[in-house]
């Protein structure tokens, strides 16, 4: 079948998770599940949260079967969610068992991520920092934020904080954002770092929409 072969054109092996970006501040988990449902039998979906409690803007959803997940990639990447065009790809963490619906509070922990002073992380000032962060997906789960810095430190720009997506327990999520000191840094972190290998993963970066 179509969806079986974009499958595993796309990697997902026995994959039925899905990883879900550029979400809307207002997305809440039950409003994703029933979007996503357009694909097939949703199982768990989730959206995840900065430590401040708002929505990070990106999320996972698990579904019934892998032609699921290689549907939902099919047709819902692009999709509009409360006015805004989601991406759709393979959650790359399989494995570690679902969790129960809506319930695993993803957040940013932020923890001193240093180089841009004290304060709330991320959530303190979204309006200045649009067009200044990006999101680093498909991360090495032993990376960390100090590591995450360092190595967009390499980059063109001036990097100002780093964070990576975490569990109340601290177990990453292997995604990252990092914000920069002007947009042409963050331009210049996207056109160097997509598609590089770090640490046997080639991670994808992209601008944070918000």
């Amino acid at each position: 079948k179509a969806d079986i072969k974009a499958q595993e054109m796309n990697g997902g092996g026995a994959n039925a998770r899905v990883f879900v970006g550029n979400l809307s501040w207002e997305t809440r988990w039950q409003t994703l599940k029933d979007h996503m449902r357009a694909a097939g039998n949703v199982v768990h979906a989730e959206v995840f949260t900065e430590a401040t409690g708002r929505s990070a803007g990106c999320g996972v959803v698990e579904y019934e079967t892998p032609q699921e997940a290689a549907h939902a990639i099919a047709t819902l990447n692009d999709s509009v969610l409360d006015g805004r065009p989601m991406f759709v790809r393979y959650d790359r963490e399989v494995g570690g068992g679902s969790a129960r619906e809506g319930g695993l509070g993803m957040h940013v922990g932020v923890g001193g991520a240093g180089g841009g002073g004290g304060g709330g992380g991320f959530g303190s000032s979204r309006a200045n920092e649009r067009g200044r962060k990006v999101v680093v997906l498909n991360l090495p789960y032993s990376c960390r934020w100090q590591d995450l810095k360092d190595i967009f430190r390499t980059c063109s720009g001036t990097v100002v904080r780093a964070d990576v997506l975490s569990t109340p327990d601290g177990r990453s999520k292997g995604v990252g954002v990092v914000l920069f000191d002007s947009e042409a840094g963050a331009q210049a972190a996207i056109e160097e770092m997509n598609g590089v290998e770090v640490d046997g993963r080639i991670v994808e970066v992209r601008l944070d929409r918000y």
